[in-house]
């Protein structure tokens, strides 16, 4: 079934000098609305549209997310020029503390709640450091720590726990137990990366 739209077009009305008021000045043109009318001149312009499945499927106009820019032009994506940490802790009151006295030192920090997130931010993202915490939602940060000693075994990896279980055969660059000093732990980091405190944190 076939369902036919018409479009009107309406060509520009004429008129004469007479139409204009009377008066001393210049002819003006004066159109009211009553004495608009349909002219033998206008023309009909019809389009088919399908009817399927009692909807009409009209063409659909391209959306925002549909116009993508290349990176020459995508002025808002700039370049990371800090040093990049990831934090991975499930708390995110810690998270959040670390975030703050992290990007404070200077650093831009990413944080992962659970060892799904922070496989995925490790596959998506160049770090220089990790802090790690071991007691994750759904498995144990352990074993973020064993692949990336064979991934990138040059990654510096802090083991923030509060947890003294023996790690086994892997090595963290350093380990601290919660509840850590905050002055301790940025020396850790920027000795880990090579990097100088921009602050003084107690």
């Amino acid at each position: 079934m076939e369902l036919t739209v018409t479009h009107v077009v309406r060509k520009p009305l004429s008129f004469s000098r007479s139409d204009a008021p009377s008066g001393s000045g210049p002819a003006k043109a004066a159109l009211l609305p009553s004495t608009i009318a349909t002219k033998p001149s206008e023309t009909v312009q019809t389009a088919p549209f399908s009817f399927v499945d009692s909807e009409i499927h009209l063409p659909q106009a391209a959306s925002d997310s549909d116009h993508k820019l290349s990176p020459d032009t995508n002025t808002s994506v700039k370049a990371r020029t800090a040093h990049s940490i990831l934090v991975v802790e499930d708390d995110p009151d810690i998270a959040m503390a670390l975030q703050d006295l992290l990007e404070f030192e200077g650093f831009h920090v990413d944080c992962a709640q659970t060892c799904s997130q922070a496989f995925s931010s490790l596959e998506q993202n160049a770090y220089h450091a990790v802090l790690l915490d071991l007691g994750l939602p759904d498995g144990d940060g352990s074993s973020i720590l064993e692949k990336l000693q064979v991934s990138r075994p040059s990654l510096p990896v802090i083991v923030l726990s509060a947890s003294n279980r023996d790690l086994g055969p892997l090595r963290a660059y350093a380990r601290l137990t919660k509840p850590w000093e905050r002055a301790e732990l940025c020396g850790i980091l920027h000795r880990a990366i090579g990097t100088t405190s921009s602050s003084t944190v107690s």
